[in-house]
């Protein structure tokens, strides 16, 4: 036994150094590979790359604009040199240190061969570059001055709040080339150098061939200095070390093209005090330079269009001119360029001209307006690849202003080929978005109001339909003109794409002509159209996409089958005429389907033998659609979207009766994307087996309702309603889908009692929003006594509860790690047992918390427990917002958490409707911790008495005051209340007496913009001053520099702005930017503390009883007359 115990040992040390050796000579081998690698990037790639570098230059001294491929590829290669030198520091650190040797050298290898295949692809692309450039365009030019236009202020608003964000310094803005981004730049300018809101401003134009020497020249000469360096490395040091003198600096840099990088020029964001603006046509680009904030300048509104318009265009007096002028601009889609060219066009031309400018925008004719399509076709011109030009003039197929979707386009692309060679339609999805993000960076597309759609500006369409009739007849985009009748086809068989959306086209030929290159055809929305002719197909040999949406056919041809292998994608939805469709099952090639809004009762059994179907949509044919034979779902074996929201009700529980069953949708092993109701709310859909599904953990989209028509709410939601006196063991597929769900809503689950019912044996992984309504059974959300999961609800952003009558508490049990880690947004509405939110250990956990409203609790009497926190505060940085409604029992929202809690980053605070509450912080202190709060409400608090309860704490809150300013003292220095509130409303708090004293208004003064107190009986003053210094002229001045309104109103009470132990001799209140001033229903107040220069801006007062007016104490009596103006202007108005 001796022996054997010996012999192992040594075969394993034999096996070892077998495996060793073998393995050190597969190390050498890939170590050889380095050796390689390093050869071609010295020997081939940088003498390629010297080569292209020195041929762009040569074409950016002569003006030319350099290939943004071109570029592209110098970048990557100075990525690859920059990464083989990190990997040549790597095998330095592998020579010098044995430890981890051999595998160090085999990771080294093995990177090498990937590097070497990209390399050698370099070298292919980069030999390719017959040339480098095209020559420079002519910039058009822009009109001046449209920049104050109205709509033009909420853009300029939100650059000037960017700038002034300390978290910002390198803002981006991008839009359509002509859009006024440059204009826009420029006022904005303007205004920072009359507010003084940078030392100095400095704009420099980038353009599309980005000279470094010019660019540097620029800002030297707008700094005032002279760099007479020649080497762009020496200038942008010298250039660096004058920014760095400089205390604040905004950098303007206009129209970018491609990525510049700031450090070449001289500008390091990191060693000087400066911030950056770039304006460019495209976000891609904004986003390659890292901005930290991007604007989007949108188009103008129709009234200032017009006023460009009729700037532009000089005398268009006469009513004739002036309403076809209305009619021109409504063609421009507010784009500015579009709009001058158009005007300067239309200057001393006489009524004729201008009666034909529309009809010949509408057929993209654009003689003498060379200006508009030179503009787009600049930035189609510098599209990357064939098929996203050519997604662009798909795009043009469909009429103006239309939302073009994403299910209509993928058809469209996939029949021209142009989405790759993927195999499933998600892929297909994907590559079409790439192309669509890439137009709307170009500015050629508008994204819509989610990511289901594009739209595509008139002006810019008719400039693609410009584009499209160069290639003569390949594209006959005719959408939207009114025809009646079927156009004459020049060369039809050169046709590739005809579009004819929207017109009114009765009838089609009978004998179509020969078009037997024809890909695309689009009939939609013809509705007059009610009958296809039998020969109409016939010689559409290669047609794939084929769109009868909209019309009023009432059957398809038995001629459609000349298209049985050829046609990938037809749409039929909203023909709500059309009853049989049988003959579809004959389209062999077909992969998408769309029968929305159909007249269809019965899905015929001859669609089963459409294998390659990928997507069928049969939404929204609730009112028709009442047979689904058995079979034909199960039949579309390569089925990868279904859609029937508000469709189909009458599924088949257990797969014996004439209609499909769900065991059917569940054998499709390719779905990708499931969207159906099960409408009854039978709770045998949750615990019926349908077979096995594990691969609907596959599943990208769904939105499944059980006993509830939806609408989806996310990607993968799922709503419940079932009626039961008890809730039934799930069935596997629900658990597979509730481990996918990303919004969960339960409305009146009879039976549920734990939300865990509905996957015992799951964590609710990927759930992000969980919504429970009138779930009356359910008293804890979460019981975890007897089921004691690893986690819960790891991901869950959004709890919403809502009408939950038993509710006790959100969670019983003990705690489980990571639940709610992720809670973002907590909202409990009307949940009359519910006497605490959360347990306070869980509190601690809430670190990504940002909102919480609770309403309608009578129970509730605090919102922060204590218990618990012993261990130390709990910090909930991220909260942003709390709002409280009709809580009747609340009296305190944190006062037991105090100190134990931290809110620091609380922006809004609203309390109303909670009539037990008599203060909200119960100390300075506490209060002193909220250094971010901007907003704060209290109303209808009628037992409210005071904001802090404890206003005269120990640390001292004396106020002393030196002339021409408030100083405050403390002792010790205390850190100031409120300090960056800006709005402050008190209203209907019949206890409150005084808001506070003027110790702690000193955290208002900077930023309060909007000071509110209304409807307080006992109000007798808003300020209460503790000692006082006057001023050598006997007032005290009190400076409220962002203040833009005061509004008191309904105050019997009030006497005073401004109360002390004894008579203040006079204080005065100065509000430099102050607007509007209400003071209503306030009989008791004698003494307005305003002085002849208090609020120069002043625009609006307002009061009611003019007899008081006139009763008023007055130091000045120019301060009456000035309000009394205002006042007559007020009843002018009026």
């Amino acid at each position: 036994m001796e022996g054997v115990a010996i012999a192992v040992p040594i075969v394993r040390y034999i096996s070892y150094v077998a495996f060793t050796a073998a393995q050190y000579a597969w190390d050498h081998i890939g170590y050889l590979f380095y050796y390689d690698l390093q050869s071609k990037v010295q020997k081939d790639l940088l003498r390629l790359e010297h080569d292209v570098i020195g041929k762009v230059n040569l074409a950016r001294e002569n003006g030319e604009v350099i290939h943004e491929v071109v570029q592209q590829w110098i970048v990557q290669v100075d990525k690859v040199r920059d990464e083989v030198a990190e990997m040549c520091r790597q095998a330095g650190k592998i020579n010098s240190c044995f430890k981890g040797w051999l595998s160090a050298r085999y990771r080294l290898g093995k990177d090498s061969m990937k590097k070497i295949v990209i390399i050698d692809e370099l070298l292919i692309e980069g030999r390719s570059f017959s040339s480098v450039s095209n020559p420079a365009p002519v910039p058009p030019r822009v009109a001046e001055h449209f920049d104050a236009f109205a709509s033009r202020e909420a853009t300029k608003k939100e650059l000037i709040k960017a700038l002034k964000d300390s978290n910002t310094n390198l803002v981006g803005i991008y839009g359509m080339g002509g859009v006024g981004k440059t204009t826009l730049i420029k006022e904005i300018r303007k205004q920072v150098e009359e507010t003084k809101l940078f030392d100095k401003v400095v704009f420099a134009t980038v353009s599309q061939n980005p000279d470094l020497r010019g660019i540097q020249t620029q800002i030297a000469e707008s700094l005032g200095m002279e760099i007479k360096e020649q080497s762009i490395p020496a200038r942008a040091a010298k250039l660096s070390a004058k920014l760095k003198q400089e205390k604040s600096i905004l950098l303007m840099l206009d129209d970018l093209w491609t990525r510049l990088e700031l450090t070449d020029v001289g500008i390091d964001l990191d060693e000087v005090s400066c911030k950056v603006i770039i304006t460019s046509r495209r976000l891609d680009v904004c986003n390659s330079m890292k901005t930290t904030k991007n604007i989007d300048v949108k188009v103008l509104s129709k009234n200032d269009s017009l006023e460009l318009f009729l700037q532009e265009v000089g005398d268009a007096d006469s009513d004739s001119l002036r309403e076809m002028s209305e009619k021109i601009v409504n063609e421009c889609g507010g784009l500015p360029l579009a709009i001058v060219t158009l005007a300067r066009a239309l200057r001393k031309e006489d009524k004729g001209v201008w009666t034909n400018v529309i009809p010949q925008l509408r057929k993209s004719m654009y003689e003498g307006m060379d200006l508009v399509n030179a503009s787009i076709k600049m930035s189609y011109n510098f599209l990357k690849t064939r098929e996203t030009k050519l997604c662009f003039l798909l795009c043009a197929l469909f009429p103006e202003d239309h939302k073009v979707t994403m299910d209509a386009l993928v058809g469209y692309a996939m029949g021209e080929d142009l989405l790759g060679n993927g195999e499933t339609l998600s892929e297909a999805r994907g590559n079409l978005r790439i192309k669509l993000n890439s137009l709307v960076s170009f500015g050629l597309l508008l994204k819509g109001d989610n990511e289901r759609y594009v739209m595509m500006h008139d002006i810019v369409r008719d400039a693609a339909i410009s584009i499209a009739r160069e290639n003569i007849n390949e594209s006959i985009m005719s959408a939207g003109l009114g025809l009646q009748k079927w156009p004459k086809l020049k060369e039809a068989g050169k046709c590739l794409r005809l579009s004819l959306m929207s017109n009114d086209i009765r009838e089609v030929p009978a004998d179509a002509p020969e078009c037997s290159q024809l890909v695309t055809l689009s009939l939609a929305s013809n509705r007059s159209l009610r009958e296809i002719p039998k020969g109409f197909f016939k010689g559409m040999k290669c047609l794939a996409t084929l769109d009868l949406s909209g019309t009023g056919i009432k059957y398809l041809p038995q001629p459609l089958s000349y298209l049985n292998n050829c046609l990938q994608s037809l749409y039929l939805d909203g023909c709500i005429y059309l009853q049989d469709i049988s003959v579809v099952g004959n389209l062999k090639t077909l992969e998408i389907l769309g029968l929305q809004r159909t007249g269809i009762s019965r899905l015929p059994e001859e669609l089963s033998g459409l294998t390659n179907l990928k997507m069928l949509n049969l939404s929204n044919n609730a009112r028709n659609l009442k047979c689904i034979p058995p079979k034909v779902i199960s039949s579309l074996s390569s089925l990868e979207e279904l859609y029937m929201l508000n469709s189909f009700d009458g599924w088949e529980i257990e797969g014996t009766g004439d209609n499909a069953s769900l065991a059917e949708v569940a054998s499709l092993t390719n779905l990708t994307s499931l969207y159906l109701n099960l409408n009854m709310p039978n709770t045998k859909w949750l615990s019926t087996d349908i077979g096995p599904c594990h691969h609907w953990e596959k599943l990208e989209k769904f939105a499944i309702g059980v006993g509830y028509s939806t609408t989806p709410k996310s990607e993968r939601y799922m709503v419940l309603r079932t009626r039961s006196n008890s809730f039934p063991v799930v069935a596997a597929w629900v658990n597979v889908l509730m481990e996918r769900t990303y919004y969960l809503d339960l409305k009146l689950c009879d039976g549920l009692k734990n939300v865990l019912q509905l996957n015992p044996m799951g964590r609710f992984y990927n759930l992000k929003s969980l919504h429970l309504v009138m779930c009356w059974e359910i008293k804890y959300v979460m019981n975890v006594e007897e089921q004691v999961p690893e986690t819960i609800f790891p991901n869950l952003e959004e709890l919403k509860l809502s009408s939950m009558y038993r509710l006790k508490a959100i969670w019983n049990g003990p705690l489980i790690e990571r639940s709610f880690e992720k809670l973002e947004v907590l909202e409990i509405y009307n949940c009359n047992e519910l006497v605490n939110v959360l347990p306070s250990l869980l509190w601690t956990r809430l670190q990504n918390l940002e909102e919480i409203k609770i309403s309608y609790c009578p129970r509730l009497e605090k919102v922060f427990e204590s218990d618990g926190l012993e261990d130390g505060p709990a910090s909930i940085f991220k909260l942003r917002s709390i709002k409280l409604q009709t809580l009747p029992r609340l009296t305190s929202i944190w006062e037991e958490a105090v100190p134990l809690i931290r809110l620091g980053n609380l922006k809004i605070l609203e309390v109303i409707d909670c009539y037990s509450l008599r203060y909200l912080f119960p100390s300075v202190a506490f209060a002193q911790g909220f250094q971010q709060l901007e907003e704060l409400t209290v109303e209808k608090c009628q037992s409210f008495i005071k904001l802090i309860a404890k206003e005269d704490e120990e640390e001292g809150m004396g106020i002393k005051f030196c002339p021409i300013s408030i100083n405050f003292i403390a002792l010790p220095p205390q850190p100031p209340i409120f300090s960056n509130l800006k709005r402050l409303c008190i209203s209907d708090c019949h206890g409150l007496k005084c808001i506070f004293p003027i110790g702690i208004f000193r955290g208002l003064l900077q930023l309060l913009e909007d000071f509110i107190v209304h409807d307080c009986n006992k109000m007798e003053e808003l300020f209460k001053f503790e000692e006082c210094q006057e001023e050598e002229n006997g007032r005290i001045t009190i400076r409220l520099p962002r203040l833009r309104l005061l509004s008191l109103w309904k105050l019997p009470r009030l006497s005073s702005f401004f109360c002390h132990q004894r008579r203040l001799p006079g204080v005065l209140l100065e509000c430099p930017p102050l607007e509007t001033l209400v003071i209503q229903m306030c009989p008791n107040l004698k003494r307005l503390p305003f002085g002849p220069q208090s609020t120069p801006k002043l625009e609006k007062f307002y009061i009611n009883d003019v007899g008081w007016f006139e009763k008023l104490e007055w130091d000045d009596p120019s301060v009456k007359s000035k309000l009394q103006q205002l006042l007559s202007e007020d009843e002018d108005e009026d």
